[in-house]
């Protein structure tokens, strides 16, 4: 039987192999909430875990249709706001 520590590891691993880093970041954050503070290896482990994902993320992060240059498109007139 898994415990759920293992399921929300396991849940971590699987938005990473998904590149969803941002959402793998805050997965690491539940573990290690509820990792017991005696497990301190673990807990540097996936803390360590978690700033690769916010790396990752912050690098990976792409186009948010048009926020990144800072401006926005009135769809109904077509014109750049």
């Amino acid at each position: 039987m898994t415990t759920r520590l293992e399921k929300e590891i396991a849940r971590a691993r699987q938005l990473e192999a998904s590149h969803l880093w941002r959402r793998a970041a805050r997965q690491w954050l539940t573990v290690l909430d509820i990792t017991p503070h005696t497990q301190e290896k673990l807990r540097d482990a996936l803390a360590a875990r978690r700033a690769h994902c916010i790396t990752y993320g912050n690098l990976f992060c792409g186009d948010y249709s048009g926020i990144r240059e800072a401006r926005l498109i009135d769809m109904a007139e077509g014109s750049v706001v």
